[in-house]
């Protein structure tokens, strides 16, 4: 069975909205220790954006098990109520969609309940804890649970997907809502702003090695040969991706070793603004191209790979 144009686009709204929350939970916890204005004003915003990001994370897997129940059941969207009930009720897809929305229900409604109390570590702690179990479950809906629950291709799926999630989210708060904050308030070179970019570069590096090591293992997993990265319609949309990933490797590349030192540099305020400018701009131009991977993903994840 194809995947339908409902079922790709609810998987990429989970793939953008989980990134999101995962790079709200990293900057939240890079400036839990708040002494700059601009670090106030940005932890506000990620509060608020939380509740988007979160509620956008529910909406998708709620669209997701709708979408599949309307394919599977081979009805007309509109008319797929029915058919969602018995998934739900009947198949380990339903199941498992419904523990990732309660998971994300839980965590809306902690974030609710604790956003502005200042225990910013536990409430980080849980509310990570949750989207972790959320993704979780999402995970075993995908091919890898062919292989059990249990299993190495499991495992490296959920840490695949995570290490995705976070680079991307990371990249797409400190490029649009983060570090312009710093451009509008902070004219000279700070303590608060080297601590912030160099946890986002140490972060990044730690996420990339993840994220090739699980890659380069699902690869091998799904692929009977390197004749279907060209032979496959799967294998085109992973070679998009990864040509997609490879560009973003690039720009992340520049900004740590030419980008970052200009954006802390001393010499003089102006060189370091132009710095941190070009940090946001390339920054915002790999949000694109990891977007546009995540998009990749999701028709991947709606799609069988060649080995099945």
């Amino acid at each position: 069975m194809e995947a339908t144009l409902p079922q790709i686009a609810s998987t990429a709204l989970i793939n953008f909205s989980l990134s999101w929350t995962a790079g709200i939970l990293a900057s939240r916890f890079w400036l839990r220790k708040r002494t700059a204005s601009w670090q106030d004003g940005a932890a506000g915003w990620l509060a608020s954006a939380m509740t988007v990001s979160l509620v956008m994370c529910l909406l998708g897997i709620l669209l997701s098990l709708w979408s599949e129940s309307a394919a599977m059941a081979d009805v007309a969207w509109l008319d797929a109520w029915p058919a969602f009930q018995a998934l739900v009720a009947t198949t380990h897809y339903g199941h498992a969609g419904i523990a990732a929305a309660t998971f994300f229900l839980l965590a809306l409604i902690l974030h609710w309940l604790f956003k502005r109390r200042h225990a910013e570590l536990h409430y980080l702690g849980v509310i990570a804890f949750l989207v972790l179990l959320a993704a979780g479950a999402r995970v075993t809906i995908g091919h890898a649970y062919a292989y059990g629950f249990w299993s190495v291709a499991v495992m490296v799926e959920w840490l695949h997907l995570l290490a995705m999630a976070l680079w991307t989210g990371m990249v797409l708060v400190a490029g649009w809502a983060v570090l312009p904050r710093v451009l509008a308030m902070e004219f000279f070179p700070s303590q608060e702003r080297a601590s912030y970019l160099a946890s986002m570069s140490t972060w990044a590096t730690a996420v990339l090695a993840a994220l090739l090591a699980t890659g380069a293992y699902n690869a091998y997993r799904v692929l009977s040969s390197p004749r279907d990265l060209l032979a496959t319609d799967y294998g085109h949309m992973l070679v998009f991706k990864l040509a997609c990933v490879g560009i973003a490797i690039a720009l992340g590349g520049f900004n740590r070793f030419a980008g970052l030192p200009a954006a802390l540099s001393t010499l003089a305020t102006s060189h370091a603004q132009h710095g941190l400018q070009t940090v946001v701009a390339v920054l915002r131009i790999e949000s694109v191209a990891l977007l546009l991977a995540l998009a990749a993903a999701a028709v991947m994840t709606s799609s069988a790979p060649p080995v099945h």
